[in-house]
């Protein structure tokens, strides 16, 4: 009697868990496309700030020359403003660096995460068969 009861209440957990484990699957699922769409975002703040830097380091430095008759000399830039340019073009470079880091690497924190859940999907998926 008791091993009927035991069956019988076997066979009823079953399709309880079933529902559990697909309600977790949902759940992962909803996850891993919430981490999807952050990830190409974080992918495409990539590729721009990568092409804002590129551009940064190609830009040539503004030297701003006044427009003067043919006849006289062209005036030679402040040697304290080419170097302030120069600087502070450098640390737009440099920032665009530092973002692009940080951007790197929480691009790669979401693919990991997004690994994790696959797994744990699978495994989920896998268990009712088994």
């Amino acid at each position: 009697m008791k091993t009927i009861i035991f069956f019988l209440f076997l066979a009823l957990s079953i399709p309880v868990w079933a529902d559990d484990a697909e309600t977790q699957i949902h759940q992962l699922e909803k996850q891993l496309a919430r981490i999807q769409q952050e990830s190409e975002s974080t992918y495409q703040q990539f590729l721009m700030t990568q092409e804002l830097r590129r551009n940064a380091i190609e830009a040539p430095l503004p030297i701003e020359i006044p427009p003067n008759p043919p006849d006289q000399s062209i005036p030679i830039p402040d040697y304290d403003e080419l170097i302030k340019e120069k600087e502070e073009k450098q640390d737009h470079i440099k920032d665009y660096t530092d973002d692009l880091n940080r951007l790197s690497a929480r691009h790669k924190e979401l693919e990991n995460e997004k690994q994790e859940i696959i797994g744990q999907i699978n495994l989920l998926k896998q268990e009712p068969k088994e």
